[in-house]
């Protein structure tokens, strides 16, 4: 009877150069945060390394001898595997896109003491063309690095973890990580410190925990929350099929809330209107669960106590912690601050899209935004001299539009597949059906929505995360279905 509940089987332990794998892939996505976002060049050149190095380690052959093959030794070749990963394919072919681009430039960006302007070049007409500038500036070899670590972790992943331990290890220490740094935003705020991490001068003032950008801290801190939740609801209905006494989902709901205080702490209203509609559509989403799910257990009235408790906890925090003055944050949007929050993003999207009218096929280049913009920028008087003096966007606050108007309509073909993949493994794998992935499926997509009005995945760190969250939440799927 024992071993029937499963109460002496013991799993097999992590071959070793899977728990390495883990090791890089979990550092890799704790450095990027506390790099400032991975915003500068050289974090995003280590976040490269770390990427290459998670598909090396992935990559390497393995033996399974003694307790790690109960049925017998063997030697595992992950080569099969990788070839077989579509996105390793449409990610090769997205990345010679961009490399060509590199290669071909057809502007120059020139630097004068006193203005920079962007004059035009040889190049081959019919490729894929870019635009000279310098690396510390921005140009399709910076982007190339950024997407080149985002493709080989992602590679690395599905490659390498065979085991739902390993994903779940990976998991839980970016969630560490995230509500570490939530803490420290939270502490941040009510000391009220001028500096970040009170000891190093901001670029910015309106920074939060590592984040240069409140907006980047907030769609940050949403991923953290969704994955917090999602680990919560697998664990809770985890608990409930194998009648277990406890579980670890009340830390994971702590977690939760920690990074959802830190959200309305960090003053992005985007970040604050899309957490609160998560918060509802996830509620919605557990009492349906709760009314179909033969595991579910438990009482209406369990479920009540526990949400009070919740929402009594929030409002208490809330109160000590005068959140008021973020929610007077988001009726500003609607009032006093539209111009500057909405109307002038809406001018910088309408350029923008001019932008990409120019070059609708190959685009202008990845990472080219910044320096073509102008072009366009100064039909839109109130954008360009609002005080007057020139303002220079670095990105368009809408990555859709910017990453159309420098890939062009080729490049955002093999983008729009890869999300496709994502979505048709998740039904396949039934993920859907399941609380747990359901809520990191519809977290994720908070970033999605932030990015029309924002730009999150210009951000080095948010990118990372997004992107290998997606990877790990699929892997995680198919194993757990592999499971039984």
């Amino acid at each position: 009877m024992h071993s029937f509940r499963g109460e002496l089987r013991a799993a097999a332990p992590l071959h070793p150069l899977e728990r390495t794998l883990g090791f890089v892939v979990a550092a890799h996505l704790i450095f990027l945060p506390w790099a400032m976002g991975a915003r500068m060049p050289w974090a995003q050149l280590v976040s490269l390394g770390f990427g290459v190095l998670a598909l090396i380690v992935s990559l390497w052959p393995r033996h399974y001898s003694g307790e790690l093959a109960p049925e017998g030794n063997f030697k595992l070749h992950p080569w099969p595997r990788l070839l077989r990963f579509p996105l390793f394919w449409i990610g090769l072919v997205f990345l010679g896109y961009v490399l060509i681009q590199a290669l071909n430039p057809a502007w120059e960006r020139i630097t004068t003491p006193q203005v920079w302007f962007i004059k035009s070049v040889d190049h081959v007409e019919w490729l894929p063309s870019s635009v000279t500038a310098p690396f510390e500036r921005m140009n399709a070899w910076r982007m190339l690095a950024v997407w080149t670590g985002v493709w080989t972790a992602a590679c690395a992943i599905w490659t390498g973890f065979t085991r739902r331990t390993a994903v779940q290890g990976v998991l839980n220490a970016v969630l560490i990580n995230g509500s570490v740094l939530a803490l420290i935003g939270i502490l941040q705020k009510a000391t009220g410190t001028p500096k970040m991490l009170w000891f190093m001068d901001p670029v910015a003032h309106y920074f939060h925990a590592t984040f240069v950008y409140k907006n980047h801290a907030g769609a940050y801190f949403n991923i953290i929350f969704a994955l917090a939740m999602g680990l919560a609801a697998w664990n809770h209905v985890r608990g409930l099929r194998r009648l277990e006494r406890s579980t670890p989902a009340p830390v994971y709901l702590f977690a939760a809330i920690l990074t959802g205080v830190s959200v309305f702490m960090s003053g992005s209203r985007t970040a604050m209107l899309l957490l609160g509609g998560f918060i509802v559509v996830g509620g919605l989403v557990y009492l349906i669960w709760r009314s179909r799910s033969q595991d579910s257990g438990g009482s209406t009235a369990t479920s009540v106590i526990v949400a009070t408790l919740a929402v009594g906890f929030i409002a208490l925090a809330a109160t000590y912690l005068n959140l008021q003055t973020s929610i007077e944050q988001i009726r500003n949007v609607f009032e006093r601050d539209r111009f500057a929050s909405v109307e002038s993003r809406i001018q910088a999207r309408n350029a923008t899209w001019e932008l990409f009218r120019d070059e609708p096929i190959t685009g202008w280049g990845a990472g080219s935004f910044r320096h073509a913009f102008p072009i366009h920028q100064q039909n839109y008087p109130d954008i360009y001299r609002p005080f007057g003096t020139v303002m220079f966007w670095d990105h368009a606050h809408n990555d859709y539009m910017q990453i159309l108007a420098e890939v062009g309509i080729l490049g955002v073909i093999p983008l729009l597949l890869t999300l496709g993949w994502f979505f048709r493994r998740l039904l396949r794998a039934g993920a859907l059906t399941h609380p747990g992935f359901l809520l990191i499926t519809l977290g994720l997509g908070l970033t999605l929505a932030h990015a029309w009005v924002d730009f999150p995945l210009s951000n080095t760190a948010i990118l990372t995360t997004f992107g290998l969250s997606w990877v790990m939440l699929v892997r995680w799927s198919e194993l757990e279905r592999s499971r039984g």
